[in-house]
């Protein structure tokens, strides 16, 4: 073993943060006392002598011999990792100058600043590895690593500091070639044993240091536990990359790689472990959208393999088995339901068979498949794991030539085999054996390239290849056209010539039909002038072939692309247009789809897409699913090809998709690496059934707590719906929270009923239920006319308490009104005799909610809101129902709030004001909120800052300075100590409202789209999201919400992401308001740790896995 002078050299970035770390962990490594007991397998009695230049050299093209020497003379690198030491050109040459002589396991990273992909040095990022080519010669090609580093990064030197006292105890580990785990132990030993030898003499003062022990000992112990939340943070995170990847069952096992000691625990060892864990379990996913999640993943023994021609792999035709090849030319046959492997041919299976890797599987039916390479074909039974037989050509041609990059251009149809190379054409009866057709291109008529595509026609009667080039070179351009379709009879050789432009792929449409995508390259003449590489625009189109007579029967509108690589798809399907079925030409060619009638040419519809299609699969028969070179997956109808509705993705780019409609399954072929990634939609299966029709639609879930007179709590789930989509009839049910019991039903009257202004509130000391109710009648020639009423329900009994109509209510008023009702009982009339033209003043006035309905008392005083000209957009009545505020629009593009004391009967002033300048606010969920526990107004101000008012004391509490913003969102949550805001910049920022400071701010980084803050004041969960539709920059998406909780610190994490879900912060419980609507608690910590390992029955993570996140056993 080499003897070294130095035990380590730090390498760093000469700036006042990076020096700073530098010489805190110099000092920390040189003080630290080893272990006896690591000090005898080590060997080290103490770190002696740690290298660290203190002086910034000036840049020349060598580094000085000082430092060269001690860099080969140091056992160890410490490269401290920052934004500054990835820029440094010293740096760099001290870690390309040390592992010329060390391996890149000597090198110990530490993370000073920023993210680590974008601060470690490339070079230990990747690694090189042998793999065997199909030649069978070794090359050396670069796998992407992941380096674990020691986390100190700190808002400031005292926190890095710290951080360094914590992970030093990692890099030592690796230094004394022992595991954290042991070290971190010993280290605990010998504090305490420290301290107690020390202990001695008088008693008194013996008591007094063991005490002193103890509180050591306790440090030590905090700093372990801070250093295990650390680790899982950062584990949590690699467990959403893993999902995202595809590789579900090293997610979940990274999710739980570090864990409670105490198995029951409901608490995780850190926040982010909750939302990797119910990522990887799927929790709360049952939207009856699709959405395509990844499930397995299947690693091949070499990279993957891409085809521009065709697609990399094939479904067999009853969906349940995956083919494809690799780089290496190894061949598999894999299970669609689990993405396992049922076999692995590689090259050389059969001894007797000289093989130089398979280039191409194409599935057969009854469980055949065929083989193809340079020099055979293979016939197999994929079932039995046979042979069947060999397959050789008489002509002195190998099936592939060296110029056939692409793959083998072949197709298959029923047992017979096409195959062309750039001079032959082959057609085999895969039964028999027999070559029934070997016939050799005209040369001087068509093209000596390979193909471009190959088919059969309906009858297998005759083989067509499609023929051109994106762009022909200059000494080429001159010659005769090569371009077209070629047709060739397989029992005479006879070859005519079909079509004469540049054809991509080619679709046999009917006995005498052949659809052709032709495509002209437009800026041809400028990439032949330039002699290199440009961006091809080309024009695409679709010709419907007689082949027969060889004339054209159509031709669809062409269209123009640009890209330097432009991927193509054509194929026939039945579908189902305007009720009819018919049979449709699906082409995309780049980013761009269109739907074709087959019998005409029509364009039914298209649609572009924001990255290129690689491949269209069809789902149903109205239904097609794109996928996008992103890992998307789109999902497009006979009635919208434009909507950009997302139903799955994958993390990375892919070369290839497919779609098994048996199975459900999405496939994706990943480009980058060997991986096979298989997704389907998942269900959450220990949700409850809410037991609706799943005809109705659901508006809204709302969620409610009443507490009694003895001070038990009751929560209540209240479901709007409608059947607008299937003339159902409108309702709202009540529920208890975690129930599916149905406490409370009404349904409107007639279908096109109506129901809004629903509102939880106290009625006679009782919970209860107010909402309005609108019917409609047909009338006469003039229209509809609509009755309205009032509802009011006793959800203890589940009865109805009154229905008043709506000049019942509304004659206790002088004017036309609205009314809004507070969670105690107070009803609020306000209104004026024309909302629109706001040209009278508005008025108000207060009553309660009875078991007889909204009454008002004869005494009961009309009060002005405001003067002509202006208008109320809306009513809000604080918890305890003690004060009304008004939002007003002073209808010249400016707005206020009013608050209304209810006891005093007065409005109340603010700094000698009664009206307060607030952002427009018309949908009641912009820039301002109210507490829930306590009677506190926040509302946002043109001045770009957040006041917040106390409203018994009629005092501002706060003011919160947070910028200039178009909008702003806000709520009250954690018992209203909090405020949560949400701006248009997507930042979401949680406020102490006493201290008046920012606890977190964080940068929204989800697809989900934002339309609205979800809070309820009480509860520590905060939700963002939006319900209903909409389309973003990403696509179009249905309703979504992504759940956030908060801990005791001030700090919010990620819980949940669910789809069209809701959640119940104080009750504990969400639910997804799809189908039938479905419902489940919050689930803890020992609940999804216990479905992991139920899921992953023992396993855990290789060794190689472990050393890579310093997790020891």
């Amino acid at each position: 073993m080499k003897k070294y002078t130095y035990d380590a050299f730090i390498s760093y970035s000469h700036n006042e943060k990076d020096a700073f770390a530098a010489e805190q962990l110099h000092k920390t490594l040189e003080h630290y006392h080893i272990p006896k007991r690591i000090q005898q397998s080590s060997g080290k009695k103490k770190i002696e002598r740690v290298f660290r230049d203190r002086e910034e050299m000036p840049i020349s093209f060598n580094l000085a011999s000082n430092i060269q020497e001690a860099l080969e003379q140091s056992e160890f690198l410490i490269l401290m990792c920052s934004p500054n030491s990835i820029k440094s050109e010293w740096v760099q040459r001290e870690v390309e100058t040390f592992l010329k002589s060390h391996s890149k396991e000597q090198v110990l990273t530490v993370l000073l600043e920023g993210e680590p992909e974008k601060v470690f040095p490339e070079v230990l990022c990747y690694e090189e590895r042998k793999v065997e080519s199909e030649d069978g010669t070794e090359q050396t090609v670069k796998v992407r690593i992941e380096p674990m580093a020691a986390d100190i990064r700190g808002k400031d030197k005292s926190e890095i500091k710290k951080k360094i006292e914590q992970e030093s105890l990692r890099i030592l580990a690796k230094m004394l070639g022992c595991t954290y785990d042991t070290l971190r132990q010993r280290h605990r030993e010998y504090a305490l044993h420290r301290m107690m030898a020390v202990l001695g003499g008088v008693a008194g003062v013996a008591v007094v240091f063991t005490i002193y022990a103890f509180h050591q000992s306790a440090k030590i112990n905090e700093r372990y536990q801070e250093s295990r939340r650390n680790q899982a943070r950062y584990l949590s995170q690699i467990s959403t990359d893993l999902l995202d990847g595809g590789d579900r069952e090293n997610a979940l096992l990274t999710a739980l790689a570090v864990v409670p000691e105490d198995s029951d625990s409901d608490e995780p060892v850190a926040e982010e472990q909750m939302y990797a864990l119910n990522e990887a379990l799927h929790s709360y996913e049952h939207d009856e959208h699709l959405n395509y999640k990844p499930l397995y993943k299947y690693e091949m023994s070499g990279n993957t393999y891409s085809s521009q021609s065709q697609s990399s792999g094939m479904l067999s035709e009853d969906g349940q088995t995956y083919f494809c090849v690799d780089q290496l030319g190894n061949a598999y046959v894999l299970n669609v339901e689990d993405g396992s492997c049922i076999w692995k041919i590689a090259p050389g299976e059969w001894e007797t068979k000289e093989t130089n890797g398979f280039r191409k599987i194409l599935p057969v039916k009854d469980e055949k498949a065929v083989l193809i390479t340079k020099e055979g074909i293979f016939y197999i039974d994929w079932k039995k794991q046979q042979l069947i037989r060999e397959m050789k050509n008489d002509a002195e041609e190998d099936f592939l030539s060296e110029w056939d990059q692409d793959g083998a251009c072949c197709t298959v149809s029923g047992t017979n085999l096409a195959i062309a190379n750039t001079h032959y054409l082959w057609v085999y009866d895969l039964e028999s054996g027999e070559c029934q057709l070997q016939s050799q291109y005209d040369q001087e008529k068509y093209s000596s390239d390979q193909a471009n595509a190959i088919a059969f026609d309906e009858k297998a009667e005759n083989v067509f290849l499609a023929f051109g080039k994106e762009w022909e070179y200059a000494e080429l351009s001159a010659s005769e056209s090569k371009e077209g379709v070629l047709k060739i009879r397989i029992s005479t050789g006879e070859k005519s010539r079909v079509a004469t432009e540049k054809a991509k792929k080619i679709c046999a449409v009917s006995e005498n039909q052949m659809a052709v995508l032709h495509m002209e390259c437009i800026n041809e003449d400028e990439i032949i002038d330039h002699g290199e590489m440009s961006a091809v625009q080309a024009k695409y189109w679709i010709t419907l072939y007689d082949t027969e007579e060889g004339k054209k029967q159509w031709s669809s509108v062409p269209y123009t692309v640009s890209g330097y690589t432009i991927p193509e798809t054509l194929l026939l399907r039945d579908m189902e247009i305007n009720g009819e079925l018919k049979k449709v030409l699906v082409v995309s060619a780049k980013d761009r789809i269109q739907l074709i009638d087959a019998e005409n040419g029509t364009v039914i519809r298209e649609g572009i897409f924001r990255e290129d299609i690689v491949n269209v699969v069809q789902a149903d028969k109205r239904r097609l699913l794109v996928g996008l070179s992103d890992g998307s997956v789109m999902i497009g109808t006979v009635e919208d090809m434009s909507a950009n509705m997302e139903v799955g993705s994958v993390s990375g780019k892919i070369l290839d998709f497919t779609f098994s409609p048996e199975h459900q399954q999405v496939i994706w072929t990943m480009k980058s690496g060997k991986r096979l990634v298989f997704g389907e939609k998942q269900t959450d299966q220990q949700m409850k059934s809410v037991n609706l029709e799943k005809e109705n639609d659901v508006d809204s879930v709302k969620y409610t707590t009443w507490t009694d007179q003895k001070g038990k709590e009751q929560n209540y789930r209240i479901i709007e719906y409608n059947g607008l989509q299937t003339d159902l009839k409108e309702g709202v049910r009540v529920y208890r929270t975690g129930t599916s019991d149905l406490i409370f039903q009404y349904e409107c009257k007639t279908a096109g009923g109506m129901i809004s202004e629903v509102k939880f509130a106290d009625i006679d000391g009782n919970p209860g239920l107010s909402f309005k109710v609108i019917e409609k009648y047909e009338s006469n020639e003039l229209g509809k006319r609509y009755e309205s009423e009032y509802v009011t329900a006793d959800l203890n009994s589940g009865k109805i308490c009154s229905e008043q109509t709506k000049d019942e209510v509304e004659n206790q008023f002088d004017s036309v009104s609205a009314v809004e009702v507070g969670n105690k009982g107070l009803a609020v009339m306000y209104g004026n005799e024309d909302f629109t033209a706001a040209n009278k003043e508005i008025s108000f006035m207060t009553g309660s909610l009875t078991e007889k309905g909204i009454q008002f008392s004869k005494k009961a005083k009309s009060h002005q809101v405001t003067e002509e000209g202006r208008g109320v957009n809306w009513v809000s009545i604080t918890a305890d129902d003690r004060y009304v505020l008004f939002h007003i629009d002073n209808k010249d593009d400016t707005y206020c709030l009013k608050v209304w004391n209810v006891e005093k009967e007065k409005w109340e002033s603010y700094d000698g004001q009664t009206e307060l300048l607030v952002l427009d606010a018309r949908d009641k969920r912009n820039s301002m909120s109210i507490g829930a526990e306590k009677n506190l107004l926040a509302t946002y101000t043109q001045d770009g800052m957040i006041h917040v008012f106390d409203l018994e004391k009629g005092t501002e509490a706060q003011t919160l300075k947070c910028g200039n913003y178009k909008k702003i969102q806000m709520g009250f949550c954690a018992n209203d100590q909090y405020l949560v805001t949400y701006d248009d910049s997507e930042m979401i920022t949680l406020w102490d409202i006493s201290e008046g400071k920012i606890l977190m701010k964080e940068e929204y980084d989800s697809k989900t789209s934002i339309e609205s803050l979800y809070t309820n004041g009480s509860g520590w969960y905060f939700g963002v999201g939006f319900y209903g539709y909409t389309l973003g920059d990403e696509g179009f998406y249905t309703s979504e919400l992504m759940l956030y909780s908060i801990d005791k610190e001030g700090k919010f994490y990620k819980y949940a992401y669910i789809p069209a879900g809701y959640a119940d912060y104080t009750g504990k419980e969400i639910c997804v308001a799809s189908g039938e609507g479905w419902y489940s608690p919050f689930y803890s910590f020992s609940e999804l740790r216990k479905r992991a390992e139920k899921e992953m029955a023992g396993k855990s993570l290789s060794d190689a896995d472990k050393n890579r996140y310093f997790i020891s056993e």
